[in-house]
């Protein structure tokens, strides 16, 4: 019996069948550098103009993919605690295409900022700005971005969740993988933020943008004890079973 878990963020999805060998060779990669291209949908941005949010400029910090509008660069790993770096790891196997994140985040630049209709939104300024996102997932493998630049939002505001359709096409050759058509959703967290702000509806769930991640990454060590392996299948079972229990 095949059990196929939603993992991603501008990531994952990890596909284990009961009836097969455990991985063979797995290997931790780190990620290095990369980016994000965006597009944003008209129909997420009309629903937040309903509510008094009008987009005003959305920040490129790198070339975006063609095909795409908004690039956000990816930050390489940082040595310094007090400078933000990726700290991104996962564990895959090219043998069977088996993919699983481990630990760590992504660290992006781009900020959007807003221009605020305080007839509508009196609780918040002229302007509502976030971004500088930080990627990572919580105990469910999850994915969700959180906004680092507390301009507009408390410290470390879950502010977009992450949903992708399938595998990332990695490619150890070049040490790169691709993965597209992965949406950010408005969380409810930010939602419920802005409905305590004076919005007149919900948007939780409202599609802001669609995705594409480029990454780049590198070998980091191999796991020498299948019972390693074991723990971490367990993990994402264990993290599966919770998950349709919500």
């Amino acid at each position: 019996m095949n059990q196929v878990m939603n993992l991603v963020g501008l990531t994952a999805i990890v596909t284990i069948s009961t009836g097969t060998a455990v991985l063979a060779k797995p290997v931790i990669y780190a990620e290095t550098g990369g980016q994000e291209s965006l597009i944003l949908y008209p129909n997420g941005l009309a629903v937040l103009e309903t509510i008094g949010l009008t987009l005003n400029s959305a920040n490129s910090t790198t070339t975006p993919k063609p095909g795409y509008d908004i690039g956000a660069l990816l930050l390489p790993p940082s040595t310094d605690p007090g400078v933000r770096g990726t700290t991104f790891t996962f564990l895959y196997d090219d043998q069977d295409g088996f993919y699983l994140p481990l630990s760590g985040s992504e660290e992006f630049l781009g900020t959007f900022v807003f221009d605020v209709d305080n007839n509508l939104l009196p609780g918040l300024g002229y302007q509502f700005v976030f971004g500088n996102f930080s990627n990572s997932f919580d105990q469910t493998f999850s994915f969700f971005l959180t906004d680092t630049t507390s301009s507009s939002l408390p410290p470390m505001f879950r502010a977009l969740d992450v949903v992708a359709p399938g595998f990332p096409d990695v490619d150890l050759n070049t040490q790169t993988w691709v993965e597209e058509d992965i949406d950010l959703l408005i969380s409810e967290e930010l939602s419920n933020f802005l409905i305590n702000a004076g919005a007149s509806q919900s948007v939780a769930g409202i599609k802001l943008a669609k995705a594409r991640a480029d990454r780049n990454f590198v070998a980091v060590t191999t796991v020498p004890e299948p019972n390693i392996v074991i723990a971490l299948i367990i993990t994402v079972f264990s993290a599966f079973s919770l998950k349709k229990l919500k």
